[in-house]
């Protein structure tokens, strides 16, 4: 796997950044850059495999491997316990939020802190259960090599799919931000898919189970002594706030924080004012520092989780 260390290696404050799908580590520059996140802190970050620039060594597809979420939460505790080596706050934009929440869950000696940062609450949509009726209808679960009959219509719309028009197109739809969207961004984006596994690698994605816990089991699972901080882009159409919402009534201890103008991907749109947040709330956890506030970093905002319209408001409702 590849990955990134930036910081004091000798620091009990360890940081691990996992990325959302399709990018990699690089969409975390502003948080490597030196004291981003506190001159005292150690930060990590790492491309899960299949993505950016973690690819097996050989020409040939590992048979068996399936690219499914649970092969990157295995990734991500074994990065944990045996490179970085100390219990970490693990920080997750979107896809990685998912597997940053399922580390937590599944293995919470190894989590120090949670930071979810637009986290997706659900990936895949093949059941995980064998008996499930969704799986009678899933001819394959995602386990290399892909057949013909996968590979061959989604290699007809390949080259445009991961053209530079529509990458800059898909995230124009999530960024508030639209200055962050240059050529450098736009190809970091693309050039993992020029790798010879990268096909067979999104059809494993595509086609690969469920977690084998919902996002909801995962929540309920994190210890109750487990800090967990929220910084969410309020402008994001895909994690709407509502989700946001949902999380904190499911760990009302979480501190929540909402970021605007800011889409998808707060750390790459908002990365001064995300930093601020991050760094105030590891001094705040680390060393007793007082709990960041709006009025500390520009234009965040902590949030009590009270329903402000009324699509929260039915969703509160319905879920009492």
């Amino acid at each position: 796997m590849r990955y990134e260390r930036a910081g004091r290696a000798d620091s009990a404050k360890h940081v691990v950044l996992l990325p959302g799908f399709g990018v990699g580590s690089f969409h975390y520059d502003a948080q490597l850059a030196r004291g981003a996140l506190g001159d005292d802190a150690c930060v990590w970050a790492l491309d899960f495999v299949g993505q950016g620039r973690s690819w097996p060594s050989e020409a040939g597809d590992v048979e068996g491997f399936q690219y499914s979420v649970d092969a990157w939460r295995e990734q991500v505790e074994y990065f944990l316990s045996e490179v970085v080596g100390e219990r970490a706050y693990l920080t997750g934009n979107s896809l990685g939020g998912f597997v940053a929440t399922y580390v937590a869950a599944m293995a919470p000696e190894l989590t120090k802190g949670l930071i979810l940062v637009n986290a997706t609450p659900f990936w895949a949509f093949v059941p995980s259960d064998l008996n499930a009726w969704g799986s009678k209808i899933a001819p394959w679960r995602g386990a290399l090599p892909a057949p013909k009959w996968i590979r061959t219509p989604i290699k007809a719309y390949w080259e445009s799919f991961r053209s530079a028009a529509n990458v800059r197109g898909l995230l124009s739809l999530v960024y508030a931000n639209s200055a962050r969207i240059d050529d450098t961004l736009v190809r970091q984006i693309i050039e993992p898919t020029d790798n010879v596994h990268a096909l067979s690698t999104f059809c494993s994605v595509v086609w690969s189970p469920k977690a084998a816990l919902s996002f909801d089991e995962m929540l309920n699972r994190i210890p109750a002594d487990l800090p967990v901080a929220m910084v969410y882009g309020k402008d994001d159409p895909w994690v709407v706030p509502l989700w946001g919402q949902r999380l904190k009534r499911v760990i009302p201890r979480a501190d929540y924080y909402e970021l605007t103008p800011s889409g998808h991907c707060p750390a790459h749109e908002t990365p001064d004012a995300f930093n601020c947040i991050v760094k105030s709330y590891l001094a705040h956890r680390e060393d007793g520092a007082e709990r960041p506030t709006q009025s500390s970093c520009g234009t965040a905002k902590l949030i009590d989780g009270a329903p402000r319209n009324i699509f929260e408001r039915l969703d509160a409702m319905r879920a009492a």
